[in-house]
């Protein structure tokens, strides 16, 4: 399936305004140091490619609780709550610990600027804190973008909490497959779960859950 890196990006025009910006000019000026050097966008940031992925996921698929994990300057969020802003409907989390340290907030300035302000939560928490609270709550998702800490625990972490909240039919993205570490995660869900795979690259892989958990206690399929 083609990423459709020519398309018009589908979503609000404040949050088109503000990603065409920032592919046009990957950078940004420290808000700590604007005299410093500028903050390069990429390789930290999805590209635009994938923006226009995201986008259409969740419009062509009308999903309307969305959660991410990993936010940093806010492209993906801004791809993702800009479908929820154009319809005028729909929710989006996006969970990010180092938003306001590392990334300098400057997500969240991208989230004011385009105007999507009502239409997404920011929780600036851990992710293996902030999910668990989620899902103990009944908080649910129909689409779940994984693109936090990409060490193997953290990765698995994030599937399970963020599969307990996703309807069936809804689907997880992973970000950034060709790292091993999230790989190994995908060739367990592959092995041991309902999922099935809706599209795949180095780069993004996308799987719709068809099923519950219905696993016998002590089953194990090799990965």
């Amino acid at each position: 399936m083609s990423l459709g890196a020519q398309n018009t990006i589908p979503v609000a025009a404040g949050a088109r305004d503000v990603l065409e910006e920032v592919y046009a000019t990957p950078v940004f000026v420290d808000p700590r140091d604007p005299d410093g050097p500028p903050l390069e966008v990429f390789p930290t940031s999805i590209p635009r490619e994938h923006a226009v992925r995201l986008a259409e996921i969740v419009r062509d698929n009308d999903f309307t609780r969305t959660v991410e994990t990993g936010m940093a300057y806010g492209l993906s969020t801004l791809a993702i709550t800009g479908v929820h802003a154009e319809r005028r409907s729909g929710s989006h989390t996006a969970i990010d610990p180092i938003q306001s340290t590392k990334w300098r907030s400057i997500g969240r300035e991208n989230v004011v600027r385009a105007g999507l302000e009502p239409f997404v939560r920011i929780v600036e928490e851990q992710s293996d804190e902030a999910l668990p609270r989620m899902a103990t709550s009944g908080q649910v998702c129909d689409f779940a973008f994984i693109d936090g800490q990409h060490l193997f625990d953290f990765v698995l972490v994030d599937f399970f909490y963020l599969d307990r909240m996703l309807v069936e039919g809804g689907i997880v993205a992973f970000h950034d497959p060709w790292i091993p570490a999230v790989g190994r995660v995908l060739d367990f869900v592959r092995s041991n779960r309902a999922y099935e795979v809706t599209s795949e690259d180095d780069h993004l892989a996308l799987l719709r859950k068809a099923g519950g958990d219905e696993r016998d206690w002590d089953d194990y399929r090799p990965f």
